[in-house]
């Protein structure tokens, strides 16, 4: 329901070629409270005046020279094609009543006209105009709220398929009875799955799919899973095994959970999976090279190469200068005296060529706060996996590659007792 406000400050425009009868409409509606009420005596400024205002009624004589009621009404559906047109006729022709409504207007009084009769018709029509055009605004809000939802849902898709492919090797539903909907990554490569087929997107039904009698999985394991999934049990991190036809054996990783309708009726599975071979290796070979890098008893200091900021540092360095791994990005070098790295860009990038060696004395403050003696071997290495570069390219051309992209700055330090010649970097 609409506030008495509302419909007061509703805007409405008198039209009639008559002057005392525009003046008896105006005084009428100022005494019932209506506070935006304009008048014309030329029904050819209608248009112009609502497109211009927007009015919420007008009320509109038939009988007029140049232009009648009926153009008036023709020309307002051009205004107004596709919306309310809120016409309230007013004439002395009450024969005329039933053309007026089908030339669009809305109502229809005579006159005379009785003041309450008038004055309820015209609280009617603006009411339902009113609701209609908060109908309107709120359809408005509505789409912009659904377009609103469409983009969030689709960032969020877009989000969850990125963290699945980042968190796994593959994504997979099934329905109901065990057959693949969707597939995401080498998931059939890895379940040892080849498909009769050459179409995997066409995979639907066991019949389809030919699993090899090359390996051999772990049948304990591979039982305990679809167990699980017959349960219709939700799974994380589950580790089963097989034996490849080469005599290897594969480790894959597999969560999944079942899905049910609003019903609560089980309608299938989803899941993500990894091969764990290579990350095991590569998780013992992360953890090998760190154990070698603490055990070395020279400082140790890894500096990316464009921004010279310290990466790492082993224990003997975090001993030395008395930091820590957790705040290496907060580590101030000018208070070691290493604030000149930056000016020589060049002359340790060029060290890449060759594996070339720097080797110079300097004075740095060490973890006491005093300035001691220290030796310093420089090396810098462009972060290129040479195995993927051909025979031919050259360091040089390996160089002038990390210049653009990625390298680091070694610099392996040790304490000495003196030094008889200073080049300090600072």
């Amino acid at each position: 329901m609409l506030a008495n406000f509302e419909v007061l400050q509703a805007k409405i425009l008198v039209v009639d070629d008559l002057a005392a009868n525009v003046t008896l409409l105006e005084r009428l509606l100022a005494n019932i409270g209506y506070q935006r009420v304009i008048s014309t005596l030329d029904p050819t400024t209608v248009c112009a005046l609502h497109r211009e205002h927007h009015f919420d009624l007008i009320l509109l004589d038939l009988q007029m020279p140049v232009m009648d009621g009926y153009a008036v009404m023709q020309a307002l559906k051009d205004v107004e094609p596709e919306s309310y047109t809120p016409v309230l006729v007013i004439t002395a022709q009450p024969a005329e009543k039933l053309r007026a409504l089908q030339a669009g207007a809305k109502d229809f009084v005579s006159k005379p006209f009785e003041l309450v009769e008038l004055q309820t018709r015209i609280a009617n029509m603006l009411e339902v105009r009113l609701l209609y055009k908060r109908l309107a605004d709120y359809n408005l809000v509505l789409e912009k709220t659904v377009e609103e939802r469409t983009v969030q849902l689709r960032q969020s898709e877009a989000r969850f398929e990125s963290f699945t492919k980042l968190s796994s090797d593959w994504y997979w539903e099934q329905d109901a009875a065990g057959n693949f909907i969707s597939a995401e990554g080498p998931v059939f490569e890895m379940l040892g799955i080849t498909p009769l087929e050459n179409d995997k997107a066409n995979i639907q039904s066991p019949e389809q799919l030919d699993v090899s009698d090359n390996d051999a999985w772990n049948q304990a394991e591979f039982a305990q899973l679809h167990d699980k999934i017959d349960s219709r049990s939700p799974f994380l991190n589950y580790v089963y095994r097989r034996i490849l036809g080469d005599g290897s054996q594969q480790t894959l990783q597999v969560s999944g959970e079942p899905i049910f309708d609003e019903g609560g009726r089980f309608t299938g599975y989803r899941g993500i999976g990894m091969e764990l071979n290579d990350r095991r290796r590569m998780n013992t070979e992360t953890l090998y090279l760190r154990l070698a890098f603490d055990s070395v008893e020279q400082a140790i200091l890894v500096f990316d190469g464009e921004s010279k900021k310290l990466l790492d540092a082993n224990h003997a360095a975090c001993n030395l200068f008395a930091i820590t791994r957790d705040d290496l990005a907060n580590v101030n070098l000018q208070h070691f005296g290493l604030s000149e790295m930056q000016s020589r860009h060049q002359e340790l990038i060029q060290l890449i060529e060759g594996d070339g060696l720097l080797q110079e004395n300097a004075q740095l403050r060490n973890r006491s706060g005093e300035y001691g003696p220290v030796s310093i071997q420089w090396r810098a290495y462009a972060c290129v996996d040479r195995s993927t570069h051909a025979a031919h390219v050259s360091t040089m051309e390996m160089c002038e590659s990390a210049s653009a992209n990625k390298w680091i700055i070694v610099a392996t330090m040790s304490e000495v007792e003196n030094i008889t010649v200073f080049d300090g970097l600072d």
